[in-house]
């Protein structure tokens, strides 16, 4: 039964695939309300009058606690400060009524924290080859919380613990999606022998809902067991006859006659076959059966109610904090009031024991007006010791209240708007040690939120779908679990043909550990972190250094994973750029070498050439000598052999 008022107070029955199945193996079986008095299941439901006993020894064992929860409300609300009785006697003294309401701040201001510090689930495998799953699992857990706005509901939760000292959630399945409810705190009930801050002791818990017994008459899952009773609006003992809120209250009524409606109650108790489920009105019993939801590491029935309260007294009763806020809030309004008016008021005393008689209330009339004239024997006089020493006890109340508001500790710790984020954190911190206990179980109560989602996803989540991955928002990534994977296969002739052999990413065989880690608030913190890192830069430190990495990695920074990815790629393009830039200059510097080779080459050549060209220019040079020398010999008519016999 979804609780939230935007849902439908009708839960669908569910497809139950059982551990280790692959979808499509085997027929999936399903949970459905019980058609006659014996269940499909075998078990045979509960007389009526057990289950509403069960109900009402709740409601009259928490009636106490209740009207205390309520009071609490008021008191945060404001007009609960100053019930008619107190107002009747400040209207008899004369005296103002002054209401100063320190408890809304204080409560606001813890919620405020609260909601700074946002959660965020992770898995851890059990093994050392279970990583990739639990990123897997990590990863399914944010989409569940995110689809199911679970951040706002997370909050709602929180506003119910702190203003009335419990509050409650269910995990359930649609159908299609798993959905987290906010269980209001007047609709909750539960054992009230439980003892135990997380109710774990409790043996039933639940949620009672006003219906109009035509919305309950339509509902096709009921349909038949209300055409059987009848008009459910007739049959209880107690009806009520009277308009009265819509919330179940401390007295015990089951039908409102004159709205046309009924109490339905969905209840989950234990019994020796597991967690029961049971959702009845005064006229009998509309669903029964096992709960839907089980375990399935270990095939155990399971409760899809969490809950948790601030504190626990001695006799059972679950209250928060405003409780012990209460009596500093009258004692702050009290002394407001009485030292206004002491301040306000003149007390009248005679000087001249022979002055004239006059009317008393006539004096005190005069001597209270601003322009008023007091007759001769008589003077005002102040009464400054019980203002003064009134005003000095409302301090000190003020200053106890004011301990309890993280925003004005805050303010009180800091000099400046230049504090550090962490500084902030610190001094908002300060203000709420007596309340760390409570932070505490809250914490645990996420936890176990998260880990209801998680045994649901793989209770239910055994067909391939694809979900998507928040963590960066630039860059929206999908991932798809229950993936089919392909291989040979015997078909029904006997033939190997292709099909599914195995599934990858199956939540069912995943085994992991839910741990939740809380998100500071990151607007002052930003900037702190960018001014260490530009400091530790202008220090000397090489962002591209490994000293550098590790900073950032000790940083709390938001998306550090896509900042250290971001680094990581710089530093890859720059070391490819430098990479380039060597082999530039690698081969600038080759090129400059074979210019200088290939320039001492040709001057060698040039040499060689110029060599050549002088031995030949000699050779021509003799040449001619003995040509000229021939021709000579010639002329003279000898022989010119003989000159070519003496050059040689």
């Amino acid at each position: 039964m979804a609780i939230d008022n935007e849902a439908s107070p009708i839960r669908k029955a569910h497809a139950v695939v059982p551990h280790g199945q692959i979808p499509g193996d085997i027929a999936e079986h399903s949970v459905t309300p019980p058609a006659d008095d014996d269940s499909d299941s075998g078990l045979k439901p509960p007389t009526i009058d057990k289950l509403k006993k069960m109900f009402d020894e709740s409601r009259q064992l928490t009636n106490e606690a209740r009207d205390e929860q309520e009071k609490d409300q008021d008191y945060y609300d404001t007009h609960g400060q100053a019930n008619a009785e107190v107002r009747s006697v400040l209207k008899q003294r004369g005296q103002p009524l002054v209401i100063d309401n320190r408890i809304a701040p204080a409560i606001d201001g813890i919620l405020g924290v609260m909601e700074s510090g946002k959660t965020d689930p992770r898995a851890y495998p059990r093994n050392p080859n279970a990583q990739p799953a639990a990123d897997v699992a990590t990863k399914m857990l944010r989409f569940i919380a995110d689809k199911s706005k679970w951040t706002k509901k997370r909050m709602d939760c929180a506003e119910d613990y702190l203003k009335h000292g419990v509050c409650a959630a269910i995990v359930e399945f649609n159908g299609r999606d798993v959905t987290v409810s906010r269980g209001r705190w007047e609709t909750f009930f539960y054992d009230p022998k439980s003892r135990d801050n997380d109710f774990k002791d409790a043996k039933y818990l639940g949620f009672a809902t006003w219906m109009y017994a035509d919305e309950v008459a339509a509902n096709p899952e009921w349909a038949e067991r209300v055409r059987m009773m009848g008009d459910i609006t007739t049959v209880a003992e107690n009806a009520l006859e009277a308009t009265w809120d819509d919330k179940p209250e401390s007295r015990i009524m089951w039908v409102d006659r004159r709205r046309n409606r009924v109490l339905v109650v969905e209840i989950y108790y234990k019994a020796a076959e597991g967690w029961l489920r049971a959702v009845y009105c005064a006229a009998g019993t509309l669903e029964f059966d096992r709960s839907p939801y089980v375990d399935v590491q270990t095939g155990e029935t399971r409760c899809p109610i969490e809950a948790e309260s601030f504190k626990v007294d001695r006799q059972n009763n679950r209250y928060g904090p405003i409780r012990s806020m209460r009596y500093m809030q009258d004692e702050v309004n009290a002394r407001r009031s009485r030292g206004l008016h002491l301040l306000n008021s003149r007390q009248v005393q005679q000087t001249d024991m022979n002055a004239p008689t006059v009317d008393t209330d006539e004096l005190r009339r005069e001597t209270a007006r601003a322009d008023g004239v007091i007759p001769i024997g008589w003077q005002a006089v102040q009464a400054q010791d019980m203002a003064s020493g009134n005003l000095q006890m409302l301090a000190e109340a003020k200053e106890s209240l004011q301990r309890m508001v993280p925003v004005a500790i805050a303010q009180d710790l800091r000099e400046g708007s230049a504090a550090s984020g962490r500084a902030r954190q610190v001094a908002q911190q300060a203000g709420l040690t007596q309340f760390g206990r409570g932070f505490g179980r809250f914490a645990e109560f996420e936890n176990r939120v998260y880990e209801q989602m998680w045994k649901c996803a793989q209770q239910f989540k055994t067909e391939p779908e694809w979900i998507r991955v928040t963590d960066n928002p630039r860059a929206v990534e999908f991932l798809q679990i229950n993936e089919p994977q392909m291989g040979m296969v015997m078909g029904p002739d006997g033939m190997p043909t292709m099909g599914v052999v195995a599934a990858q990413n199956r939540p069912a065989e995943m085994d992991m550990d839910i741990i939740i880690a809380s998100t500071p608030d990151t607007v002052a913190l930003e900037q702190e972190v960018f001014e260490s890192v530009m400091n530790l830069i202008q220090s000397g430190i090489d962002p591209m250094s490994p000293v550098f990495e590790v900073v950032l990695e000790l940083a709390p920074l938001p998306d550090k994973t896509r900042l250290l990815e971001r680094v990581k790629s710089m530093k890859e393009a720059v070391q490819q750029e430098q990479a380039q830039q060597m082999q530039a200059q690698a081969e600038a510097q080759a090129r400059a070498q074979q210019l200088v080779e290939a320039e001492q080459a040709a001057k060698i050549e040039d040499t060689q050439a110029s060599t050549l060209q002088k031995v030949a220019s000699a050779h021509k040079t003799a040449a001619d000598a003995d040509t000229a020398q021939a021709q000579l010999f010639a002329q003279l008519g000898l022989d010119p052999m003989l000159a070519l016999a003496d050059n040689q």
